[in-house]
């Protein structure tokens, strides 16, 4: 895919995500245990598991629409094992939908609670990943929601994906209102985080 779609793949930004990289990312200063811990053991070792790069700080930069090319110069710089053919299309096509799907069939993207059951890292963060909006609310959680919210039609159109639209529609309205005014909060803030 590499060869096939450079410099093009570069450069891609399906979404038009252009928020910067928190400063976070190169300090692991965060009060979400999940990133702290995955990228403080990136930075402690230059090495993460490939589902902490996907479904941890690949996850988290998509739903917080942080501009593609940043993410993947990112993961290019810190790990020992990244080399640009094979990590700009794991980073810009499967974990940022960077491409819209050339090679994937749909983004990957999950809720604080996907996190909570494949690890550990929720039992000691102050943000909860069962709750959608507030001061307590996970930010994965609700940023997944409100990407959800937001691309409620792309999503309905694609069968792999349809189910989580489907339970989009047990969200009462008025909590969909709270969740967008949340992420918009936590988009604002995200070096806060």
């Amino acid at each position: 895919m590499y060869y096939l779609d450079m410099p093009k793949l570069a450069q891609d930004n399906f979404y038009e995500h252009y928020r910067a990289l928190p400063t976070w990312y190169w300090t692991a200063k965060t009060q979400m245990s999940c990133m702290k811990d995955a990228i403080g053991q990136t930075l402690r070792y230059g090495y993460a598991h490939h589902i902490q790069r996907l479904m941890v700080t690949g996850n988290f930069a998509l739903l917080a629409e942080i501009l593609p090319s940043a993410v993947c110069d990112w993961y290019l710089a810190i790990y020992v094992d990244a080399i640009e053919w094979v990590e700009l299309p794991n980073t810009a096509g499967m974990a940022l939908f960077a491409n819209g799907g050339r090679f994937t069939s749909k983004p990957y993207i999950a809720s604080g609670a996907y996190i909570k059951r494949m690890s550990n890292y929720c039992e000691s963060c102050k943000y909860k990943p069962d709750i959608r909006f507030g001061e307590m609310a996970c930010p994965v959680t609700t940023l997944y929601w409100n990407f959800l919210i937001k691309h409620r039609t792309q999503f309905e159109s694609n069968p792999r994906t349809r189910l989580m639209t489907a339970n989009l529609k047990r969200i009462r309205d008025d909590d969909q209102t709270s969740i967008v005014a949340h992420a918009e909060y936590v988009l604002n803030h995200l070096n806060d985080l």
